[in-house]
């Protein structure tokens, strides 16, 4: 998907300039002196291209503040997002959608109190399939001792160990247990070591939004749900 970007670069005198590097998101600003160099430090980077949208945008600042924040999709629409106690960062409340491009406008200032104006954009990636998730259990509902947890994809899934990392089920009391895939793929199964205890109270949290199951397959959305095992 072709993306039409806006690039910003902010000089501050000869301390240094603002924007983003994947170096600059990956090592954190640690040393003291350079934490008085101002910087404007977005996340996605200005400029940048096929995002995936695993984490919600931000924007950050060294050494001064964020006077404004507006972050809007190609159709205009504002990005809901909340700015820090201390004004040096803002962050969205939910992550990017796909096959989208971001535009940031805004006014961050520097300790001396000079205003720079926050300009830049950043497009997603457009997936080639969007993987979506249907189970065996509802939120809610009530379950005979003998379940096993279902997750079914609407595609294979390759990267089977890395996604069943991220499908978390928390039970009360603690009862342990594994996924297991079926050969094609489709079909991750949790079953306890054992029979469930008659009452227990269980949890799915798989966040799956954003991550590659397989080339150009990316998880159409996160799931979670609460359910439990029947007294009797």
């Amino acid at each position: 998907m072709a993306a039409v970007v806006l690039a910003a670069v902010l000089t501050v005198g000869a301390a240094g300039c603002a924007g983003s590097s994947a170096t600059e998101r990956q090592n954190p600003v640690t040393d003291a002196t350079e934490r008085t160099v101002f910087r404007i430090l977005p996340d996605p980077a200005f400029g940048a291209q096929n995002v995936v949208p695993r984490r919600p945008a931000s924007i950050t600042v060294t050494s001064g503040s964020l006077k404004s924040v507006e972050l809007t999709d190609a159709a205009g629409n504002r990005v809901d997002g909340s700015l820090s106690s201390d004004k040096r960062s803002w962050t969205a409340d939910g992550k990017p959608a796909f096959a989208t491009q971001y535009q940031w406008q805004g006014v961050a200032v520097d300790k001396n109190g000079k205003r720079y104006p926050i300009s830049g954009s950043f497009q997603t990636i457009d997936p080639d399939v969007l993987v979506t998730t249907t189970t065996n259990v509802v939120d809610g509902g009530i379950y005979p001792a003998d379940l096993r947890i279902a997750v079914t994809f609407s595609a294979p899934v390759q990267k089977r160990d890395m996604v069943a990392n991220l499908m978390q089920i928390t039970t009360s009391p603690r009862t342990r247990g594994s996924w297991q895939w079926s050969e094609d793929g489709r079909v991750a199964t949790w079953q306890p070591r054992g029979s469930w205890r008659p009452g227990t109270k269980v949890e799915l949290d798989a966040e799956l939004y954003g991550v590659m199951l397989a080339p150009g397959h990316y998880g159409a959305a996160d799931k979670k749900l609460g359910f439990r095992i029947t007294d009797q």
